[in-house]
């Protein structure tokens, strides 16, 4: 009998965000990924954090480009494999730069959103551990 690996001790880290560059990835996203008559709502439900959460947890439905991630894509490890340390903003009760393995790490349990810096690509995570890639391509 084999032995077995050692659990993974993921250790996410991230730094604040100010509201300006908040407003600039809400844009970016919003502008790329959200269909066209919900993008002003959307864009300003989000920078309200009274209703992020709420706003989060439908974003979904509201995405113009979005397939499920599955398999090893779902996970910190796979994701970095897939995209890189890609670095962007993550958006949940706070707001904070971070990569996309952090993102999908600190998404697992709940709602939230990352949009990459180059805006190629962001990724919204659900509460029940699913994640939504939007990309360009």
């Amino acid at each position: 009998m084999g032995t077995k690996r050692p659990a993974s001790t993921f250790a996410p880290t991230f730094t604040p965000v100010d509201r300006r560059a908040l407003e600039a990835a809400l844009e970016l996203f919003v502008k790329t990924f959200v269909v066209a008559d919900k993008r002003t709502q959307i864009r300003g439900r989000l920078l309200a954090a009274e209703r992020r959460d709420e706003t989060l947890t439908t974003l979904p439905r509201w995405l113009v480009r979005g397939v499920p991630l599955e398999g090893a894509d779902r996970s910190p490890d796979g994701a970095t494999k897939r995209f890189g340390e890609v670095l962007g903003v993550h958006l949940d009760a706070a707001a904070h730069r971070t990569t996309i393995a952090n993102a999908l790490a600190l998404g697992r349990t709940k709602a939230s959103l990352f949009i990459a810096d180059n805006g190629n690509f962001a990724v919204v995570t659900i509460a029940d551990g699913s994640a939504v890639l939007c990309s360009r391509f």
